[in-house]
């Protein structure tokens, strides 16, 4: 039988060694949490970034973020939306992730930008994070 203890997250925190530091996100109106190590940020279910987490993903290089479809949606980044975020976070490589079926892969990658597309089943990233 698993154990859960539950922790309020309310600054950044180490897993293993490693340093987390907590993005604020926004999926429709509920508050949740990305996550930030070295220089990786993972920022899925979501549909905005308030003004203070944009500073906590500065200078990431490795972006994966939400866009779930072209549509817009209530609480997820269209593809659109997920395009204007990377490119005001500005990584070297950005994956998306949490897409609907309705997207197809070959030709939804072949109209991202540059350093944009879309993730995929057995991806494998190499990032370098912070030690604590």
């Amino acid at each position: 039988m698993p154990k859960l203890e539950p922790h309020t997250i309310d600054g950044p925190f180490s897993v293993g060694g490693v340093r987390v530091v907590p993005v604020p996100l926004w999926h429709g109106s509920l508050p949740i949490l990305g996550f930030r190590f070295g220089n990786f940020a993972y920022l899925t279910d979501c549909n905005r970034l308030d003004d203070e987490a944009w500073p906590l993903v500065e200078g990431v290089e490795t972006l994966v973020i939400d866009a779930l479809r072209d549509r817009p949606h209530s609480t997820h980044f269209s593809i659109d939306e997920a395009v204007a975020a990377a490119a005001r976070i500005a990584p070297r490589r950005t994956y998306f992730t949490h897409m609907t079926h309705d997207l197809g892969y070959v030709e939804t990658n072949a109209r991202l930008p540059a350093g944009v597309e879309l993730a995929y089943d057995g991806l494998v990233l190499d990032v370098e994070v912070d030690a604590s």
